[in-house]
């Protein structure tokens, strides 16, 4: 086995294939200089349009083209549209009215969870029932979509209805 392996040949670091008829892509030179005023140049095709700005391989700053007298290009930075931020997309949603009654709902909540304080009358919409005692009463959201109530506002409710009972029979 050891009497088969190539000898004398380092395989994959030198190229077997010579130099010779191999035309090379016409190029250009161009500088940039950073505001530090470090310069230096990037090598493009001949075609290639060299981009007003670059970044210097040896720092990382911005560089502005150089033009061949050795001065600067001038140049229009982009104009950057202001970076959208989840307070925005949450505003093309809901208003702040909206907002409000969301946290004020979920502050209660986590409020009659913790014990803390008492739960007010939801806001958002009274119980809807077909009548039948098995159905759980539906609610409407604060952005009007239906969902089942929760227990402490069954319990709420029917606390009302106590209570307006006994001030009906009181008149």
């Amino acid at each position: 086995m050891a009497d088969r392996s190539l000898r004398g040949m380092r395989l994959g670091a030198q190229s077997l294939q010579s130099d010779e008829g191999v035309v090379l892509v016409d190029h250009q030179y161009r500088t940039y200089q950073t505001e530090a005023g470090e310069r230096f140049v990037v090598t493009f095709a001949a075609d290639a349009e060299a981009p007003e700005v670059w970044d210097s391989p040896k720092t990382g700053d911005e560089g502005r083209l150089l033009d061949d007298e050795g001065d600067l290009v001038p140049y229009e930075a982009p104009e950057q549209k202001p970076q959208r931020t989840h307070w925005d997309m949450l505003l093309e949603r809901r208003t702040r009215e909206e907002l409000e009654e969301v946290l004020q709902i979920r502050l209660d909540y986590l409020r009659e969870r913790r014990g803390t304080a008492e739960r007010r009358e939801p806001t958002a919409g009274k119980p809807q029932t077909t009548g039948r005692a098995d159905e759980a009463p539906i609610v409407h959201d604060i952005a009007g979509r239906p969902r089942a109530q929760t227990a402490a506002e069954k319990a709420a409710a029917a606390k009302a209805a106590k209570a307006a009972k006994s001030t009906a029979a009181k008149k």
